[in-house]
């Protein structure tokens, strides 16, 4: 059983009334969100270090 398989037994566990296809797509929804949010933390991370790089990019020529 791969690890997806697993959580979709225990959201149908929790949540008896639900089927798997509807637990599997809020999993995929919830992966999704996750990467979002990932690639936009990485985003803010890269502008971060660009910044610092021309500030102190600044600072040796002067």
């Amino acid at each position: 059983m791969s690890k997806n398989d697993g959580k979709v037994e225990e959201l149908l566990a929790k949540h008896p009334e639900m089927t798997k296809p509807e637990a599997i797509k809020i999993l995929a929804e919830k992966n999704e969100r996750k990467n979002q949010k990932r690639a936009e933390k990485t985003a803010r991370v890269d502008a971060k270090k660009l910044k610092a790089a021309e500030r102190r990019a600044g600072e040796d020529e002067a």
